[in-house]
């Protein structure tokens, strides 16, 4: 499989990435890493903390994921539009999750390729630039197409199956992955 390269923020949502991340890793020995975009630090959401993390540069293969969180959405978000550009430009795929599909739009990668977020209006609200209105796919799975991989918040699964399919896990294998974890929530019968 090719590596997947995932770029962390400081407040990154860690249930974003943690299928895509425990998974891909565990079950199927993905080569995964984890970056920022400064190289700095970071605490998550949930209060994990993480250090010595690689600075975030544009790969020459693979597939880069860009996690969701409030960092994408403030004044002064991370600017690695250059890098997401000079990744894609070598051939990468890129795959953004909830807020981390904000730093997708700034790069302007989702004005010519279907793509979701975080629901209609979310990425007109945060990116003033952004013109991809009449490619956005309203839908709680990601959505797949042309090297770019989108999602919203609540389809880390979803999420995780298409950036392994990407990465060249068998689709069978990652389809799997969304039918293990809907299982919790399958109906059961009662007699």
């Amino acid at each position: 499989m090719q590596p997947i390269t995932i770029v962390l923020t400081e407040s990154w949502s860690d249930w974003e990435v943690s299928v895509l991340g425990g998974v891909g890793r565990a079950f199927y020995g993905a080569d995964i890493r984890f970056t920022s975009p400064d190289g700095d630090s970071l605490t998550s959401a949930a209060g994990l903390q993480v250090t010595d993390l690689a600075r975030f540069e544009a790969p020459s293969t693979g597939i880069v994921v860009i996690c969701g969180g409030p960092a994408f959405e403030s004044d002064m978000p991370p600017e690695i539009a250059d890098r997401l550009r000079a990744a894609w430009d070598a051939g990468c795929t890129l795959a953004a999750i909830c807020g981390g599909t904000i730093a997708l739009a700034r790069a302007g990668l989702l004005d010519g390729a279907q793509h979701t977020s975080n629901g209609p209006g979310y990425l007109d609200g945060h990116v003033p630039e952004y013109k991809g209105t009449a490619h956005y796919i309203d839908q709680p799975q990601a959505v797949a197409t042309d090297r770019i991989i989108t999602a919203p918040a609540p389809a880390p699964a979803s999420f995780a199956a298409e950036v392994l399919k990407a990465a060249g896990l068998d689709v069978e294998a990652a389809d799997g992955i969304c039918a293990m974890l809907a299982a919790e929530h399958a109906v059961q019968k009662t007699t």
